[in-house]
């Protein structure tokens, strides 16, 4: 004789809800890593930013003498010190067209200040966002001073 079986026993739904329980489970691991790789990606790229964006204060630009008509390449410093005169041309320069000159997408500011005073800033304040400080020694006007550079999206 033919016995019938059942198409759905109580057996497969158990069987299916532990597979949708373990499949869930699955996709939001999934969705919780892949959320960690990007925000771990883009702080390391924000720190490469702000260590790119710090190092105008230790190159020459180009060319050497730079002014606001023939600058191709923004630098801040004359033998191994920060030069004033390249930072009042900084100063004068539109904070977009800097930014467009260093080929940057984040925001940023610099600032040079030591223990007591702050001797120069530019840029825009950052919000609520991420943000990576990079702090370095440099020169300008036979002081040692901290440069700040301040990067965020």
């Amino acid at each position: 004789m033919w016995s019938k079986a059942q198409a759905f026993s109580f057996e497969f739904f158990i069987a299916l809800t532990i597979f949708l329980i373990a499949f869930s489970t699955l996709i939001i691991f999934w969705n919780y890593t892949n959320v960690q790789i990007y925000e771990k990606r883009s702080l390391e790229e924000l720190i490469d930013t702000a260590f790119s964006l710090s190092q105008i204060f230790f190159i020459d630009g180009y060319p050497k003498q730079w002014s606001l008509e023939d600058v191709k390449v923004i630098g801040l410093a004359n033998e191994n010190r920060i030069n004033q005169t390249k930072l009042e041309l900084l100063s004068s320069m539109e904070y977009e067209s800097v930014r467009i000159k260093l080929k940057v997408d984040s925001n940023f500011y610099f600032r040079i200040h030591n223990q007591t005073q702050e001797f120069y800033f530019f840029g825009k304040l950052p919000h609520d966002s991420t943000v990576v400080k990079v702090n370095r020694l440099s020169i300008l006007n036979s002081t040692p001073v901290i440069v700040e550079v301040v990067v965020w999206k």
